[in-house]
């Protein structure tokens, strides 16, 4: 048996991280700026292709409304009152090639899951920063592309490669962000992480409305991603990932930066990294792979009930904002408003997360999303204005619900194979999300009822989850076998590190 020489000893890297500093100031706002360019992309089509009337130029017709959006039609005159050119009016998309629209975004989407699976594998193999920059370089190159593509097929092949980068961008800089995260701050951090992807949903209406031009449209949202390919050189390294990867004398160049950064002591910091690497068995200390997640049967579980969890969040939140969108009205001001109805949740996730447990959470978002979409399809139709209401409070609850299974995902899976996991999970949301339309292809009230019901049987799945509050980011399988259901200990007490030691020594 091996034995550990000190169990109390803390993670000094997670230690020194539990005051929020200058240099997290410094590396927050370069993070969470990047992601209002970054989610543009996600929403872009509502605006490269919004829905365009176009009449029919048949000679001899002089009723002109008897020949709007009539098929076939060999010269279509197209309505340029809103936009003044659209991805339909650049490729000449209607009739039997309208289905090039929706194809071209359900490419973006194959390019999403790529993305998030590609760059998860990639970014715990040769780490954060690089891959993060590396994503933004695609991201930033294919965007710009894309205005420059002369055919339908060509056009969507870079709307997938944009898709790529933008995947790769979502799921590396979340681990990022939460890897230079103490456990104090990591609910708040998470929760002001989600706020950029509301300014973004916010403001993308605004450059539509300033930029008509599908192209220039583009451009305007790929151009200033080409300022974040410079975090590979404007931040460090996370020292988590370095250290789990047995890279000590890189961790502790790191770290010694950081504390020169904001002014303390730099004397004990290779010590207390090298003394608590040193105080963890080589069976903890074993970087375990990806396929090791279905070797052990409480690890291959967790996966399994964050998947569904994932799945249904991925189909909700983007199921009922499609729902929502169905309103008549300016296209501009539907989607401002709808962004704009996420704020409330998001502010209020940055108070609870502090105050409730992540599975008592996770369960009262996803319960009450599904119990708001039931009470819409019971309200009549002629109250339209409350139906409206309702699913936007369900929709809310939807993201809220996102906010929560990020950082879930993140505590319960070691350091290894975080990003690995979080790229799977984003897959399966975003198979989720590819569902959504098809749902929505049902009636009204049809749709709003797999929605509800589906979201109250993922209440479920929430209840077996383990409890992660206040716990260490976990480094090896030993630190995710002490997560139970119940509340957990807080990591100050040294009593979670004894449990680590015990099943080390098993």
């Amino acid at each position: 048996m091996t034995k550990v020489k000190n169990p109390k000893l803390q993670n000094p890297i997670e230690k020194h991280f539990n005051e929020i500093t200058r240099y997290h100031y410094y590396f927050y706002f370069l993070i969470f700026t990047s992601k209002i360019p970054i989610f543009w992309h996600v929403l872009s089509l509502i605006f490269l292709s919004p829905p365009v009337d176009y009449h029919c130029n048949v000679t001899g017709v002089k009723n002109v409304n008897s020949t709007k959006n009539v098929c076939p039609c060999d010269e279509p005159l197209w309505d340029r009152s809103m936009f003044s050119e659209t991805m339909q009016t650049k490729f000449g998309l209607y009739c039997a090639r309208i289905w090039l629209i929706s194809f071209s975004q359900s490419m973006m989407y194959v390019g999403l899951l790529v993305g998030a699976l590609v760059f998860g594998f990639l970014s715990d193999r040769y780490g954060r920063r690089s891959m993060f920059s590396m994503s933004c370089l695609i991201l930033a190159v294919s965007g710009c592309l894309v205005s420059a593509m002369p055919t339908a097929a060509a056009y969507t092949l870079m709307r997938s490669i944009e898709g790529i980068g933008t995947g790769g961008a979502i799921i590396t800089s979340y681990v990022f962000c939460i890897e230079y995260t103490g456990v104090r701050h990591r609910e708040i951090v998470t929760a002001l992480f989600h706020i950029p992807l509301n300014i973004s949903h916010l403001t993308l209406p605004g450059i539509s409305y300033l930029l008509r031009h599908c192209d220039e449209f583009q451009l305007a949202l790929s151009i200033p991603v080409f300022f974040y390919i410079g975090m590979q050189w404007m931040v460090m390294e996370s020292p988590k990932w370095l250290m789990d990867s047995d890279r000590i004398d890189e961790s502790v160049v790191v770290m010694e930066k950081f504390a020169s950064f904001i002014g303390t002591s730099r004397e004990n910091i290779r010590n207390q990294i090298k003394e608590y690497h040193a105080n963890h068995s080589p069976k903890a200390r074993r970087r375990i792979k990806i396929w090791h997640v279905f070797c052990h049967k409480k690890l291959g579980l967790n996966f399994f009930y964050m998947s569904v969890i994932y799945f249904l969040c991925g189909m909700g939140y983007y199921g009922v904002s499609q729902y929502i969108g169905k309103m008549s009205g300016d296209i501009h001001v539907n989607v401002a408003i709808s962004g704009a109805m996420l704020l409330p949740g998001t502010i209020a996730a940055v108070f609870l997360l502090k105050l409730l447990n992540r599975r008592t959470f996770l369960m009262s978002t996803i319960f009450l999303s599904g119990l708001f979409m039931i009470i819409v399809i019971c309200v009549p139709f002629h109250y339209n204005w409350g139906r409206v209401l309702i699913a936007c409070i369900c929709n809310c609850f939807f993201f809220v619900s996102f906010i929560i299974v990020f950082l879930f995902g993140v505590e319960l899976f070691p350091t290894s194979i975080r990003n690995s996991v979080l790229g799977i999970l984003s897959v399966i949301s975003r198979v989720g999300q590819i569902t959504a339309p098809s749902i929505n292809a049902l009636s009204e009230n049809a749709s709003g009822a797999v929605f509800g019901v589906l979201a109250l049987v993922g209440t479920l799945f929430c209840f077996l989850l383990p409890e992660t509050k206040d716990t260490e980011l976990p480094s090896s399988l030993d630190d995710t076998k002490i997560l139970t259901r119940g509340k957990p200990q807080l990591v100050e007490d040294g009593q979670v590190m004894q449990n680590i030691a015990t099943s080390s020594t098993e």
